[in-house]
């Protein structure tokens, strides 16, 4: 040990040198007036380097940076060149920087993190989801352009299996008349998964346009009654629609798009009720329920702006788990779930979303599950 080294004077600790962040303390022209320890360990340099310097000699335009940061009491992630006094090697990294301006001595503190390797972690992490989505892309794309031969092979079985059991191929023994029925009802069931699982790709490959104008709400929505009027006698649901509280008519919207959701929500009654009880209501959700769930609303908060739909279905329940990932159609746990059904929420969903509404579901025992979604009758663009 050197003799000398008996006459220095420990260094006192002291918050300053201690803080996690390093930190500059600067004059309002930029001029470094003192630093901590974990700038010196960031800028792998000494006290007497630093101090004295302006703050851009450390950080690629430090002066505007700052400005802007102390104005708008934000942070801001910038670059930074590393010096090595040795060698004179440069190195670049990011730092995370915020600043506030002491008024009473016309001050700057500076607090800065090193957050170069987060940058590294999340740059290779937008590398792997624009890996991901060009994958998904071009899945959704080959899924799109291969649905109308996979659907049409899919009618032809159907089509054919009805025609036999209607008779066109001669008389059908019982056991020939049974095993039809079956492969009549399973093609048109996996039809169904399958034109709904479709029409989801699209939707989330983004490759549909909407057409807003100018249409009546009542009358498609009793075009609609009249259609399906049929398959729920022969279905025997117990089904019941009402629209007497709608008094807005005029809807501008994509009257095609509209009447799809409508059309899916029969289909769910149809589809996946075997005993219970049906019902629609359509009319303007109540301005408290719109404060509620944070609707901002046009104009003034006024609900006949809106169109609430409120479909019940009384013999499907969903587990608690299942109503939290709900609208993740992939999401494991609802495989025991029909495809036809979660795909079907999920369209419901994203044409909800796209056209500045929103949707719930809400679910429990006795009292089945309602499905709730709310839009504006107009949407500009």
């Amino acid at each position: 040990m050197k003799l000398l080294d008996y006459f220095k004077k420990p260094k006192e600790e002291n918050d300053f040198d201690l803080l996690p962040d390093g930190v500059f303390t600067l004059e309002e022209d930029g001029k470094i007036i003192d630093v901590n320890d974990k700038i010196l360990d960031i800028y792998k340099s000494t006290r007497f380097s630093i101090v004295g310097r302006y703050f851009s000699d450390f950080v690629e335009d430090g002066t505007s940076i700052l400005n802007k940061i102390v104005q708008d009491n934000k942070s801001a992630c910038v670059k930074a060149i590393v010096k090595n006094e040795k060698n004179d090697e440069e190195k670049r990294i990011f730092l995370e920087i915020t600043a506030r301006r002491l008024t009473e001595n016309s001050k700057v503190l500076v607090c800065v993190r090193n957050v170069t390797n987060k940058q590294k972690e999340q740059r290779n992490i937008n590398e792997k989801y624009a890996q991901a989505q060009k994958i998904i892309d071009g899945k959704n794309d080959f899924l799109l352009e291969s649905s109308g031969a996979i659907l049409s092979n899919l009618v032809s079985i159907s089509g054919f299996s009805r025609a036999l059991l209607d008779g066109i191929g001669g008389a059908l023994s019982e056991k020939q008349e049974k095993y039809l029925n079956i492969i009549n009802t399973n093609s048109n069931n996996l039809n169904y998964d399958l034109e709904k699982l479709f029409a989801l790709f699209k939707l989330e490959s983004k490759k549909i346009e909407y057409n807003n104008k100018t249409f009546d709400l009542i009358s498609l929505i009793k075009s609609i009654e009249r259609v399906y009027q049929k398959d729920f006698q022969d279905r025997k649901v117990i089904f019941s629609l009402d629209y007497r509280a709608l008094t807005q008519r005029d809807c501008y919207l994509d009257s095609e798009a509209v009447e799809y959701m409508l059309r899916c929500i029969m289909d769910i009654f149809l589809r996946f009720s075997n005993l219970g009880k049906c019902t629609l209501n359509i009319g303007h959700p109540p301005v408290d329920f719109l404060k509620t769930r944070e609707f901002a609303a046009n104009d003034s908060l006024d609900g006949t702006n809106y169109v609430l739909f409120e479909a019940k279905i009384t013999d499907i329940v969903f587990s608690q788990e299942e109503l939290d990932n709900i609208f993740n159609t992939y999401y494991k746990s609802l495989t025991r779930r029909p495809i036809g059904l979660r795909a079907t929420l999920n369209i419901l969903k994203i044409y909800t979303t796209d056209f500045g509404g929103d949707m719930w579901v809400y679910s429990k025992e006795n009292f089945g599950t309602m499905i709730t979604f709310v839009l504006p009758l107009r949407m500009d663009g």
